[in-house]
This record gives structure tokens, C-alpha cells and sequence, in this order.
């Protein structure tokens, strides 16, 4: 009969059993972790987007990176104090004055009926939608690029594209042009009017582009299905629409021509767009009174909307300010606005005429107005920078800026000299004394926001134009930040190409484009690209920037090719060209690694082809 043996556990061994179920559990939940992980980094590496976001200064100021846009791991400059009042101390108008008008009354005074209460503390706090939201992404119009990109084969290829209308007789996308790149938030995401895909895609990012044959139109960024039927207004949409910054589903969009209403006058509506019911909510314009140049008031401007107000620039010369009462109930997937009072502005001042004319400034207002607390920038076609208080609704100083200016101001901070800065170009509609038949000068100009100073001044050669087109700098300027934070970078229709004979004189001028890095301290040109013919641009510049903050260039001409440059050396680093086919006006938009911009329909020599939108990948 066999014996049983007893077995006996040595300590040792229950050491090493615990060490074998701890090592089992580490496993499985590093395993676990890692499946979440690379889940989450497949779905970004998508879009080409950085996995984190997060970055230390290394020499004690404030972190730039966190900004809507910005690149990551940047030192950019410092901003200024949040916790201080910045008072604008300039009182120069060069002869402008400005009213006041509540709804239609009769009564004009020279300031707000009202203390308005539109004072902007950060730029920060704008939005925390993510994406580009407004033409140059936000109230300091600084950037056509949200995120950062990755930069390996610098190279661009076409991801999808898409066919548009015509209207009469604008095709396409048209000035400004820039496309809304939009990722919802996951409480609006599943009221939206979009296909039932997309309602619980969490990583859907929504393009939405006006278009100058009368509809709106609606993409998957990534991979160009039609998220929406076209929303139609029945009227060409030339400028960038506006979101609800507040995340909520409205959209705000102007008309850039006038058509006849029931009466047979000619008007033009501002619509807000529902996009839950992907209708049009409310409209309002007509014929404005009110304005000097009445007979014309298209909207071409691209609003902001500061607590619930809208604020929208028109041709006819006034500003609107226009209190939405906006209702929204994602619970019930509604909403709805109802305007109150509409406050106007206007300005006038010596030799403003309502039409363009022979050495008159006309009024209107084509540029997008910046905001930095609760003081307004913007640009007039009399060509004047004006600044005026949000709150008070007072005409505070007016800067000569040497010529009908529709570039968007754009705004700098500079916390190191407690201070802000703002940057113009205009275009050119004067023929120059010193200059051949048919030319003249664009100017930039370097300004002190808050005081009115001109820091620099810049003038380049351009074409005069003919009346109904006018050259010089109608592109909004790049401030640029990474690697190129001592850069502005400008775009320039008609510029004058110099032609130099024998003798090395300049003896004429000849018709092209130009794009121009000036140095921000002093104005001084870096580098310059010229180029001749149809090859000019009225796109503004888009800069992406890696994470590292190395910055590339993308410039769309009228000639219909999209460059791609190492934005730091310029025309010493072409990195790569698509030619679309036809010519591009529309400043495209950017969200990580992708691009997207439309057509007119026509090409270089005037033919007529098919207006697209196309969406390309930096690679």
C-alpha cells in the first residue's frame, strides 16, 4: 500500500504565487490601457493632430499654447494682464465723426443709447468651440489654421473634392470665402440637422461653406460626404459666416449682392441659419435710411458675437449691434432667437462720397471687424482704421491709412512692451505722382492699438485699377508666431513688377502678384515672392505651424495654383504646388493637416469650368 505524502508550502512559494497574479492583473491592465491608448492615438493620428496639448514655458512667462490655434509647446510672447485695464489714450480723427441710431427712431445721438456691455476679456474666452469658427478663427482675426500639423513629406495631395454652382453670374466661392471647419460639442452633436452618421461621431468635423451660388454647403472634413442637403438663400454668399461662439447650433451669414424685394427695391439680407432645422431662422437688412451710401448695403463682413450680440459691419457704412435673444434647449433639440433692439453706427468725415469717385473716399465697411475688450477695430473703404468703444459706441481715434482698405485688421499682443498692436494693409486706388500712368501704392502700417501711434509704415507698388477692380493688398496679413515671430506676412493683387533696362534703371512696371515677409520691428522686407500675370493674390496667406512652431506658408492665386512654403526663407523653399484649375479668391481654412478652399469657376484666361471645393492634405 503506497503512502500519501504530505505536501508542505515553503513561504518562497506563496511569494511567488503573488508575484504571478500581480504580474497577470498588471498585465491585462496594461494591456487594457494600451488598447485605449492607441485607439485614441489612431483617431488622432488621422487628423494628424498632436496627442497632447500640453507644453512648460521654459523662461517664466505665460504659456501661449493653450490659445485656439496655437501651436503646441511654443513660447509664444507674453499677453497682456488680464487683471489690468488697458484704456486707449488716442484722440486723433482725422476730421471723422460718428452717430448713434436706436432701431428706426427718429432721435440720433453721439453715443449708446445704453451702456452695451460688450467687453471681451480674453481672446480666449471667445469660444471654447474647437476649430475656425469666423473668418481668421476669432476676434483678434490672427489665424486661418486650427491646431497644429504634422510635417514630414511637405507635400500636398487633393483628399476629396467636391462640385458647385452658379448664380447669375458669380460661380463658386468668391472674397472672402473662407469655410467654417467646426467640431461640435457632444451635447449638441445629436440635435443637429446632419445625417444620422454623424449624430454620435464624436470625432465628425463639419465643414460649412457659403458659396456665390446661393446655398450653403456641408462636408465631412475627412472624407467630403455631404452631411446636409445645401441650405439655399437664393442670393450669392461672398464672405465667411459666423458660428454661435457659445457652441449653440446658428450660423450667420450676410449677402454680397442686393436683389429686389416684393416692392421692387433693391436690398440685402443678413440671415441666421438654424442648424437643427437647417432653415433660415430670421433676417433682417433692407434698405438702411440710416446710412449714407444706402442704395448699396451688402454684407460682406464676417461678425462677432459678444454676449449674445451681434455685431455685423455693412457696405452701406453702419455697424450693427443686434441683441439675439438666443434660446436653445439641447434636451428638446429647439432653438430659436428673437432680436431686440438693433443699435446702429455711423461715421462720416471730409470728402466721403456714397459712390466711388476721383480722389473721394467712398463709406462701407468690407473688412471684419477685431475686438480686444471693449474696443472695436475696423477698416473702412474711405481708407481709415477706426477704433471705437464696444460699451459707449464712441468714435475714440481714426488713422489715414492711405487707401480703401478691405483687409481685416489683425491684432498682436505684446505683454513685454504692455501693450497691443494692429496691423493694416490697404489697396490702391490712387495713381501715384511719382509713378507711372496706371500705378500707385498699397501701404501697410505697424499701429499702437491703444494710442493710435504708427509704429511703421510700409508702401509697395500696385496697379490703380480700373474702377470696378482694385489692386494693392486686399488679402488680411499674417502675424506670425513659432519660428516666424519676427514675420508679417502679405498677400498683393496688381502688383508692380519692375522692369529694368540696359542700364539697370527701372523703366515700367509690369502686372503680377507678390507675397511679402516684412520684419514686425521696423518694417523692413525679409523675404519677397513676385510673380507675373494672373498669379496674384486676394487669398490670404494660411500658416500652419508643427509643434515644434516651424511654420509653413500655404498661398492660393488667380491663376489657380496652391503653393506651399517654408514660411521662415519664402520663394528659397517652394516645398510643393497644386495647380485646381481655376482661379481661387477664397481664403481656405485649416484644421490639422487639412486644408479645404473652393474655385469661381473660371480660369485664368476667363473660361468657364467647373466651380469645386477641394479639400487637401499637408503632408
Amino acid at each position: 500500500m503506497r503512502r500519501k505524502t504530505r505536501r508542505t508550502f515553503q513561504p518562497r512559494f506563496f511569494l511567488f504565487l503573488a508575484l504571478s497574479v500581480a504580474l497577470v492583473v498588471g498585465v491585462v491592465l496594461l494591456s487594457s490601457a494600451g488598447v485605449d491608448y492607441f485607439q485614441e492615438r489612431r483617431k488622432q493620428s488621422e487628423l494628424d493632430l498632436p496627442v497632447s496639448a500640453s507644453a512648460s514655458p521654459s523662461d517664466g512667462s505665460e504659456d501661449e499654447s493653450q490659445g485656439q490655434g496655437q501651436p503646441v509647446g511654443v513660447v509664444q510672447k507674453k499677453r497682456l494682464s488680464k487683471d489690468t485695464t488697458y484704456t486707449v489714450t488716442g484722440s486723433e480723427k482725422d476730421g471723422l465723426e460718428s452717430f448713434v441710431r436706436l432701431n428706426n427712431e427718429d432721435k440720433i445721438r453721439d453715443t449708446a443709447p445704453r451702456e452695451m456691455g460688450l467687453t471681451l476679456n480674453s481672446k480666449d474666452v471667445y469660444t471654447d468651440l474647437t476649430g475656425v469658427i469666423t473668418f481668421g478663427s476669432g476676434p483678434y482675426r490672427d489665424s486661418f489654421a486650427f491646431g497644429t500639423a504634422t510635417v514630414t513629406l511637405k507635400s500636398l495631395q487633393i483628399t476629396w473634392q467636391s462640385i458647385i454652382g452658379k448664380l447669375g453670374d458669380y460661380a463658386g466661392t468668391s472674397w472672402t470665402g473662407q469655410p467654417l471647419l467646426v467640431k461640435w460639442k457632444p451635447d449638441v452633436l445629436p440635435t443637429l440637422g446632419v445625417g444620422d452618421i454623424y449624430k454620435s461621431m464624436e470625432d465628425f468635423i463639419e465643414v460649412i461653406y457659403p458659396s456665390a451660388d446661393g446655398n450653403i454647403y456641408f462636408f465631412d472634413l475627412l472624407t467630403g460626404g455631404q452631411t446636409r442637403q445645401p441650405i439655399s438663400v437664393g442670393i450669392s454668399l461672398f464672405g465667411t459666416a459666423s458660428l454661435d461662439p457659445d457652441g449653440r447650433p446658428m450660423l450667420y451669414v450676410g449677402s454680397g449682392l442686393m436683389k429686389k424685394n416684393a416692392r421692387g427695391t433693391e436690398v440685402s439680407y443678413y440671415y441666421a441659419i438654424n442648424l437643427i432645422s437647417n432653415k433660415v431662422e430670421y433676417e433682417f437688412g433692407g434698405r438702411d435710411y440710416f446710412a449714407y451710401r444706402s442704395k448699396w448695403n451688402a454684407f460682406d463682413a464676417s461678425p462677432l458675437i459678444i454676449n449674445d450680440t451681434l455685431i455685423q459691419p455693412s457696405e452701406g457704412g453702419i455697424i450693427y449691434f443686434v441683441s439675439l435673444r438666443t434660446k436653445y434647449d439641447p434636451e428638446k433639440g429647439t432653438i430659436s432667437i428673437n432680436p431686440g433692439d438693433r443699435v446702429k453706427y455711423r461715421y462720416t468725415g471730409p470728402n466721403y462720397n456714397s459712390n466711388d469717385g476721383t480722389g473721394k473716399r467712398w463709406y462701407g465697411f468690407e473688412s471684419s471687424p477685431a475686438i480686444f475688450r471693449n474696443y472695436l477695430f475696423i477698416t473702412d473703404n474711405g481708407g481709415h482704421l477706426q477704433c471705437i468703444d464696444t460699451n459707449t459706441l464712441k468714435l475714440l481715434y481714426a488713422v489715414d491709412l492711405g487707401g480703401d482698405t478691405d483687409a481685416s485688421p489683425v491684432l498682436e499682443e505684446d505683454g513685454a512692451a504692455g501693450t497691443l498692436f494692429v496691423y493694416t494693409a490697404s489697396q490702391t486706388n490712387v495713381q501715384a505722382a511719382d509713378l507711372p500712368a496706371g500705378w500707385g501704392y498699397a501701404t501697410m502700417k505697424k499701429i499702437n492699438a491703444l494710442t493710435g501711434e504708427v509704429v511703421w509704415s510700409k508702401d509697395r507698388i500696385s496697379y490703380v485699377g480700373n474702377g470696378s477692380y482694385k489692386s494693392g493688398c486686399r488679402a488680411t496679413p499674417h502675424v506670425g508666431r513659432g519660428n516666424i515671430s519676427n514675420l508679417l506676412i502679405c498677400a498683393f493683387s496688381g502688383a508692380g513688377i519692375p522692369v529694368v533696362d540696359d542700364t539697370g534703371a527701372v523703366s515700367s512696371y509690369t502686372y503680377g502678384g507678390r507675397l511679402v515677409a516684412f520684419d514686425k520691428s521696423d518694417g523692413t522686407v525679409v523675404w519677397s515672392i513676385e510673380t507675373e500675370g494672373s498669379a496674384d493674390y486676394v487669398a490670404s496667406p494660411v500658416v500652419f505651424y508643427t509643434d515644434r512652431g516651424d511654420a509653413y506658408l500655404v498661398a492660393c492665386d488667380r491663376s489657380g495654383k496652391m503653393n506651399l512654403y517654408d514660411a521662415a526663407t519664402g520663394g528659397m523653399a517652394l516645398c510643393a504646388s497644386l495647380d485646381l484649375g481655376a482661379r481661387i479668391d477664397s481664403t481656405p481654412a485649416a484644421f490639422g493637416n487639412y486644408l479645404v478652399v473652393g474655385t469661381t469657376g473660371q480660369t485664368p484666361d476667363g473660361t468657364e469650368t467647373s466651380p469645386l471645393i477641394y479639400c487637401v492634405k499637408i503632408e
